[in-house]
C-alpha cells in the first residue's frame, strides 16, 4: 500500500533546509555554483543528499566514507592543536576553501597534498592539473583519448595513468583534486583534504563487472 505524505507545515524555514547553497562548504559564493559540479540545482535538498562531495559547513571533521572501492577513508580524530595554527591545514581539516591573491595553478599546486605517494601532474595542453595517486602495481599505457580508453562503471572512470579530461573544479580547490587509480587500474577524480581521500566522484557499484 502506498501512502501520500503531505507536509502541511507552512512555516518551514527554507534557510534550515540542507542544500548546496545553504549548507555545503564547496558552494562558491563568487560564481553562485557548486565548486565541483557546475550546473547542479544548488537549492535542491535532493541534490545535496545524493552528492558524494557534500561537506557541511558546521562539520569540524571529515566523515568516514564507506563504498565498494578498495580505498580506505579515514575519520580524522585527535587533531594536534599545533596543526590548527597553520591556516592552510586548518581550512583543509574543516573543508574550507582558501582564496588567495595569486594562484600558481595549474603549473604548480597552490596547496600541498600531504601525501608521499602523490605527484603533481599538468595536462599537455596546460589548462588543468591535479595530483596523481596510483594504487595500481602494473604499468599503464596512456590512451590516445578518453573515448578510446577502457571504460569503467562510469564515463568519468577509465584506465589511464593520467586524466584525459578536466575536472573543472573552482580555482580554490583545484589544487586539492587528485586522479586516483585503483588496484585494478581504473582512474577517477577525488578530493584530498589534509592528505586524506575524502570523496571520490564515482564509487564502484556492488554489482559492477568488467565486460
Amino acid at each position: 500500500m502506498l501512502k501520500l505524505v503531505v507536509n502541511n507545515d507552512l512555516h518551514v524555514n527554507k534557510k534550515d533546509t540542507i542544500t548546496c547553497k545553504n549548507s555545503c562548504d564547496l558552494f562558491d559564493e563568487i560564481t553562485g555554483e557548486c565548486s565541483i559540479n557546475q550546473g547542479v540545482d544548488i537549492d535542491s535538498p535532493y541534490e545535496a543528499a545524493r552528492c558524494g562531495f557534500f561537506i557541511h559547513r558546521d562539520s569540524m571533521s571529515v566523515p568516514e566514507i564507506k563504498d565498494h572501492t578498495h580505498f580506505k577513508f579515514s575519520l580524522m580524530d585527535d587533531i594536534d592543536d599545533d596543526l590548527l595554527d597553520d591556516q592552510e591545514i586548518f581550512h583543509q581539516l574543516v573543508g574550507k576553501s582558501i582564496y588567495k591573491e595569486e594562484y600558481t595553478y595549474p603549473l604548480k599546486p597552490d596547496f600541498s597534498s600531504y601525501r608521499d605517494d602523490a605527484k603533481w601532474f599538468v595536462s599537455p595542453c596546460g589548462s588543468y592539473g591535479c595530483w596523481i595517486v596510483n594504487h595500481y602495481k602494473k604499468p599503464l599505457s596512456i590512451p590516445k583519448s578518453k573515448d578510446v580508453a577502457e571504460r569503467g562503471w562510469n564515463n568519468r572512470v577509465y584506465k589511464s595513468p593520467i586524466p584525459l579530461h578536466d575536472h573543472q573544479s573552482a580555482l580554490p580547490i583545484s589544487s586539492k583534486m587528485a586522479w586516483l587509480i585503483d588496484e585494478d587500474g581504473f582512474g577517477q577524480y577525488a578530493l584530498l583534504v589534509n592528505g586524506k581521500i575524502s570523496s571520490i566522484s564515482a564509487p564502484k557499484p556492488i554489482n559492477w563487472k568488467r565486460h
